[in-house]
């Protein structure tokens, strides 16, 4: 069964990032989601790689037994989550970055205003890019997200349900045929 790890770029356990992820982790699809945690990460300091912390080994270890990787996050100040861009860090090395290099990537960036976190997709799709990842072209962003959902935190916005299913149906596809 194909493995999708899905990291998550806010911390926050009401996040709009992490109801979009439990959307998406409900999906009907043969794939196995499995949302990675990072937050217990120590700062990345390269000083550290002789002798690298357990929590970074495992969470290269965990990432590396995925088949691909969904990276759901709101926009901070223009740009990437701290959080999410030290786990980032921590994953691009050592080199070459064997736990990454050529594993599918799909982004979705969220906000409250108009552009839903356009600048950390771009942000996020060019730093896995130059990690070397296979980033999926798909450009998703969703604005007002806070209107997406209702009290019980369902996505009822139809015009984003539909968004991200297609998004998915296409990754698992793309993630099938990097596994032929």
């Amino acid at each position: 069964m194909t493995n999708i790890g899905i990291l998550v770029g806010s911390l926050s356990q009401k996040s709009y990032s992490q109801k979009i992820a439990n959307y998406l982790m409900k999906a009907q699809l043969s794939v196995k989601f499995i949302q990675v945690n990072y937050e217990i990460l120590p700062l990345y300091n390269p000083d550290l790689e002789q002798n690298p912390v357990l929590e970074w080994q495992v969470f290269r270890s965990v990432v590396d037994h995925m088949d691909a990787l969904i990276l759901v996050t709101p926009e901070y100040n223009f740009s990437i989550p701290g959080g999410l861009k030290n786990a980032l860090d921590v994953l691009s090395v050592p080199l070459p970055p064997a736990n990454i290099v050529h594993k599918p990537a799909l982004v979705i960036t969220d906000s409250s205003g108009e552009r839903g976190g356009a600048n950390a997709n771009a942000h996020i799709q060019q730093l896995l890019r130059y990690m070397g990842m296979n980033v999926q072209n798909d450009f998703i962003t969703i604005g007002r997200v806070q209107a997406a959902f209702d009290n019980q935190d369902r996505l009822v916005n139809q015009q984003v349900a539909k968004e991200l299913d297609a998004a998915m149906s296409s990754f698992v596809d793309t993630i099938d045929r990097t596994n032929r």
